[in-house]
């Protein structure tokens, strides 16, 4: 019974010393960046020893973070929040806002670092995170309002030009009946200066032919007064001796 307590003794001495050892050595390749070293040993830890502590699990994954495996980060900082000591429970829940705003997953980070910030107040880093990441959300609203402002405005715009487009049609319509208008005012106009100069330069044209012959214009309308009597005089007479039927059997004297 002696011997058997003292070896079980032995054993969990033993237990301890490989714990601690693989502890520190993990701790020294993690300060070294020998992440994949020091996940080893934190899996050794864990699997074999059953070791159960929030600090080993935190730092396995760190390890995993560091070494570019977020996944595996995930998991374990999820197994982290697990525990009791709100400290570390903190640091956990910051980590997984961190992975979440790497991936742009906004909404889903400030919550983590909301609930950090609750279970540690003094946890300066989450805060900051916090705001940064709040202001990126905002900061994403605005743009998105903007580009829509700006699809509103291209739409307004295409819809102003083809009002326009109408609108100048419709003036190069109306300026094309006006000129065709003003064009036969303009025709009309010409044609009627025309016919007055052209009666003026008949007037004229009598006028300096009665100046050439030295007669007035009565006196030249007083004897085409007479010419008109006498061809009409000379009807008349016409009229009253008919000419005589020509008789064939007679000779022509």
């Amino acid at each position: 019974m002696i011997f058997y307590i003292i070896l079980i003794s032995t054993i969990y001495i033993n237990n301890i010393d490989e714990i601690n050892r693989l502890t520190k050595e993990a701790e020294l390749f993690f300060k070294n960046k020998e992440y994949e070293k020091s996940i080893i040993n934190y899996d050794i830890l864990i699997d074999s020893f059953e070791v159960s502590d929030e600090k080993i699990f935190l730092n396995l994954a760190h390890s995993h973070f560091l070494n570019g495996d977020t996944t595996s980060a995930l998991e374990n900082y999820n197994y982290t929040t697990i525990t009791d000591n709100n400290k570390i429970k903190s640091i956990a829940l910051q980590q997984i806002g961190n992975i979440n705003n790497s991936k742009n997953k906004l909404e889903e980070a400030l919550d983590f670092y909301k609930e950090s910030i609750i279970h540690d107040n003094n946890n300066l880093d989450s805060k900051f995170n916090y705001e940064l990441v709040k202001r990126k959300i905002e900061d994403q609203k605005k743009n998105q309002e903007k580009d829509q402002n700006k699809e509103q405005d291209k739409d307004q715009n295409k819809e102003q030009d083809k009002d326009q487009e109408k609108s100048n049609n419709k003036k190069n319509d109306d300026k094309g009946e006006k000129d065709e208008d003003k064009e036969e005012k303009e025709n009309d106009s010409k044609d009627n200066k025309k016919e007055k100069n052209s009666k003026n330069s008949d007037s004229e044209s009598l006028e300096e032919k009665l100046k050439k012959i030295n007669m007035s214009k009565k006196k030249a309308e007083m004897i085409l007064n007479a010419l008109n009597n006498n061809e009409f005089q000379y009807i008349q007479q016409l009229k009253r001796n008919p000419k005589k039927k020509k008789d064939n059997n007679k000779p022509d004297w």
